[in-house]
């Protein structure tokens, strides 16, 4: 899979401007798990993609729902509010490597139907990428992004079987 050639706005932080970097520059739908303040579904939204932003706390969701008033915003756990099929890949960035895994885990029919996914660790990147391989999912490009006195990993991840 190759990375989107289009850069997003400047004004996107460094590390969410990586982690739109990394979605597919074929993508047409994502969803944004823990889409936050909307930042990042706003970027995508203006390459044209279809975005499910979500959010699983009432008042972080009513926030989201706030700042994105036109978007398909959803409350709820990880992929839980998603159906198998309905998107073509989600983003998950800002979260711990086992919070990423264990929202994988929670929901195995949507996650084995996404094409791919792009994962940000905020905590435990290299314990998130041992426990990918034997989950099924095959790291198809890392990335490093550079934002004040941190660094993160970023991750596009696709299903073994998917080509």
């Amino acid at each position: 899979m190759q990375s989107v050639s289009i850069r997003p706005p400047s004004r996107l932080p460094l590390r969410l401007r990586a982690v739109a970097e990394a979605v597919p520059a074929a993508a047409r739908s994502v969803a944004d798990v823990g889409a936050g303040d909307g930042q990042l579904a706003r970027c995508l939204a203006a390459r044209g993609l279809l975005v499910v932003a979500t959010e699983r706390r009432p008042a972080s969701y009513e926030r989201l729902c706030t700042a994105l008033p036109h978007f398909d915003c959803r409350q709820g756990e990880g992929l839980e509010v998603l159906r198998p099929g309905e998107v073509e890949g989600a983003v998950l960035a800002g979260l711990g490597g086992h919070s990423i895994a264990r929202i994988l885990d929670a929901s195995p029919a949507v996650a084995r139907a996404l094409d791919w996914l792009v994962l940000q660790p905020q905590q435990h990147p290299d314990q998130l990428v041992a426990w990918l391989e034997p989950a099924g999912y095959l790291v198809r490009a890392m990335s490093t992004a550079a934002q004040g006195r941190h660094s993160y990993t970023v991750l596009l991840v696709t299903g073994h079987e998917r080509p």
